[in-house]
């Protein structure tokens, strides 16, 4: 890295490297058996440098040939895109945390004892189909540039997902378990991953009208990533965020409060730094419903005149190498603030309405705006405090700024998500439901 970055040096006004290394492995299994099994190491080099105002990058997998990727970024500058900030220089950040020798040392005998432990448990609770994906990993990720800035970071995690499929459907009820340490999938969670699937097993047909709605942590990224989107700088920036203008402002329920923590110790992938070397902390965004904070990295905090906020992230949501994109403006490590309700008198509070524990068409609708309409997939109906059943067919539509204006009760513990992030369930009143 060092010598990339003095050969970069020599050629712009700023220059920046960024590495990372992944070791994976992960298992898949259907119905109790094998689907997949793979297993990759994969490192990667990004370089950005700033010239005379602007910004070039380029990137590769190895450093065979450190003359061409310079060459490369420096073509790119021909594309003459606008960058003002510059490089952070060094600061005081912690010391990152060693991977744990648990995860090191796992392998795929390791992966399917601890799947198999998940599918012997719940094939003793119930009778249907059950999938289990496990999978472990070790991060190595480094950033160095000529502004003196010297920092890198590991990381270890594994987890385990499971789901009970419904019969004869690819509908499931789901539970994500994870860790930095290598560890067994707790029973009690199991235990109440088989109570919904049980009580979703009778299909019901519901009507359609305004009711209750329960968001569950797995589904909360369909209103988040609207939320995301809006109090990100490249919005305000354009001018098209919807939140222009109401900083400080009550804009949702006094219940939701949105930050983003990585140097949290709960946190799996505890970090003091984002994807650029800036320091990062805790960063609320909307606190007791009141929009404080806008969501930065570099390039948008200079444009905006404001400082950074250590939010700068290259983001990979479902396809892609880390690599190959731009730290964007990102909520990394967040979070809702707990309430003071439990998930089941929370159910118990529902006279009539609908439990959201996955969605379909989750990118459908006008999501700068705030406006969703998602399928249940699936869904459960509560009448008088009691689960009924699964709903045959059914979607929540709505704004996310009207939904989270209305918010009943938080639930009192937060859950990991699939989609990342830690959340409670979410209680809102008066959304539309509709039944097909």
């Amino acid at each position: 890295m060092k010598k990339l970055l003095d050969i970069a040096a020599r050629v712009s006004d700023q220059a920046e490297v960024f590495s990372i290394r992944n070791d994976e492995s992960s298992l898949e299994m259907r119905n109790g058996s094998p689907t997949d099994l793979s297993a990759s190491i994969q490192s990667g080099y990004a370089l950005r440098i700033l010239t005379d105002g602007r910004i070039g990058t380029a990137y590769t997998k190895n450093l065979l040939d450190r003359e061409e990727l310079v060459s490369n970024a420096l073509n790119s500058l021909k594309g003459r895109v606008d960058a003002g900030f510059s490089f952070p220089g060094p600061a005081e950040i912690p010391a990152s945390w060693l991977p744990d020798e648990s995860i090191a040392s796992m392998g795929f005998h390791d992966l399917h004892s601890r799947s198999r432990k998940v599918l012997d448990y719940l094939n003793r609770k119930v009778d249907g189909q059950i999938d289990v994906n496990s999978a472990r990993g070790i991060q190595d990720m480094a950033i160095m540039n000529t502004s003196g800035l010297n920092v890198s970071r590991k990381s270890s995690f594994m987890y385990i997902f499971t789901s009970l499929l419904f019969p004869n459907t690819e509908t499931a009820v789901q539970k994500l378990y994870q860790s930095r340490k290598s560890g067994d999938f707790p029973e009690r969670e199991l235990d109440r991953l088989v109570d919904l699937y049980t009580s979703g097993l009778p299909e019901v047909d519901i009507p359609t009208s305004r009711m209750k709605v329960v968001f569950t942590p797995d589904t909360l990224y369909t209103l988040l990533w609207r939320l995301s989107v809006a109090v990100s700088g490249k919005s305000f920036y354009n001018r098209v965020s919807p939140l222009q203008e109401r900083r400080e402002e009550k804009v949702l329920s006094d219940k939701f409060t949105l930050y983003g923590d990585p140097t949290d110790p709960q946190e799996v992938d505890q970090h003091f730094f984002d994807d650029e070397g800036v320091p990062a902390k805790k960063h609320t965004v909307f606190e007791k419903g009141v929009f404080k904070n806008l969501i930065l990295n570099l390039d948008y905090a200079d444009k905006l005149k404001e400082e950074p906020t250590g939010t700068g992230y290259r983001e990979v949501m479902f396809e892609g190498e880390t690599v190959a994109l731009p730290p964007v403006p990102s909520l990394n490590c967040s979070r809702i603030a707990p309430g003071d309700v439990s998930f089941e008198d929370m159910i118990r509070s529902i006279d009539r309405g609908v439990i959201v524990f996955g969605v379909l068409g989750a990118h459908s609708g006008n999501i700068l705006n705030g406006d969703f309409s998602v399928g249940l997939n699936p869904g459960f109906y509560v009448e008088n405090g009691e689960i009924k059943g699964r709903v045959k067919d059914g979607m929540v539509a709505g704004n996310v700024y009207d939904v989270l204006k209305n918010i009943e009760s938080v639930e009192n513990k937060l859950h990991d998500s699939p989609m990342g992030g830690m959340f409670p369930s979410i209680l809102l009143n008066d959304v539309s439901v509709a039944a097909k």
